[in-house]
Parts: C-alpha cells; structure tokens; sequence
C-alpha cells in the first residue's frame, strides 16, 4: 500500500485544484493545491467532511470502490473516497 502514490495520483485528476488524505480517525495527513490555504480548506471541510460520511456509510455494503461527489453552485466539486481506510478528497473545478 503506497500512500503516497495514491495521494500524488489523486493530484493529477483533471480539473484538480486541491488534494486531501484525512485518516479514519479525521485527522488530515497531507494536503495539496489551495487545499493548503487554511481559509479554502475550512471553507471546504465541512463538505469534505459529509462526502467522507456518506463514502463511509455506503461502504459496507459496497462491492467496489465507492466514490461520493458533492457539487457547490460555484462549479466546484469534491470527490471523496475511501483507500486503505484513509478518506481521499479531491476539489475539482468544472472546466
């Protein structure tokens, strides 16, 4: 299990323009793009934090991976999943 790897990939998205990896227990582990702006991110965290919930309560009964998308009327979207029992959430904006 690469992290790392998976984090960079998740970057590279088209249309990202923020990356973060939160830990089960909510703790956020790495954070990329304008995710690194404090005022963007806590703007964002509490979106972030209901994909994650709704990534989490559909996984037991998911067969594959499970993705949650949430759009804001501003055009951006956070897409979250979970991997390795981290929570991967990238913001994308529409192009």
């Amino acid at each position: 299990m690469d992290l790392k790897k998976t984090f960079d990939t998740i970057c590279t998205v088209p249309g990202s323009i923020g990356a973060v990896m939160i830990r089960e227990d909510g703790e956020i582990a790495r954070t990329s793009g304008d995710m690194n702006d404090l005022d963007e991110a806590y703007a964002l965290s509490s979106l972030m934090k209901d994909a994650a919930q709704l990534v989490t309560i559909a996984l037991p009964a998911a067969k594959t991976l499970t993705r949650v998308t949430i759009t804001r009327q501003s055009g951006t979207s956070v897409v979250a999943t979970l991997h390795h029992n981290h929570i991967f959430a990238v913001k994308q904006t529409e192009r």
